[in-house]
């Protein structure tokens, strides 16, 4: 059986993959050239240590902070910066109608991604972004 970390980043992983026309990739190098629809590429984070009842018994409680980065590739700025906005108002759609995946976790927050413009010689630049992620919950054990 999975760890609850892993059913946590499965859960995302799924919710982000009903972002229309988008690729959802999971630990991947980013390639240098974007699919049309954008790229997103969750990153599994750092679950931080976990905060524990007083003696160490009992259960985990985690405040695990995962990346999601957004990537859109456009030869026109203004259509590369409309269509990266499109891409993270897209991530927020899908994430907003479950917050607590589905039970597993008490709930997550997020704000808007920090931002980078890569020139690709001889290819439209990619214009990246990431978001940053707190997952909420518990688990039985920290490796559990």
């Amino acid at each position: 059986m999975s760890s609850k970390t892993e059913r946590v980043l499965q859960a995302l992983h799924s919710l982000l993959q009903t972002v229309p026309d988008a690729t959802v990739e999971r630990n991947i190098a980013v390639p240098a050239k974007i699919p049309a629809g954008g790229l997103i590429v969750l990153r599994d984070g750092d679950p931080g240590e976990p905060d524990t009842a007083l003696g160490g018994l009992g259960s985990a409680y985690y405040s695990h902070r995962v990346e999601v980065e957004a990537h859109v590739q456009e030869a026109d700025p203004t259509a590369r910066d409309t269509a990266f906005d499109d891409l993270v108002v897209a991530v927020g759609t899908a994430l907003d109608p479950d917050t607590t995946l589905g039970g597993l976790a008490f709930g997550m927050s997020y704000g808007r991604p920090s931002t980078d413009l890569e020139p690709i010689e001889g290819a439209p630049a990619i214009k990246s972004g990431v978001i940053e992620i707190t997952v909420e919950y518990e688990s039985d054990t920290p490796l559990a």
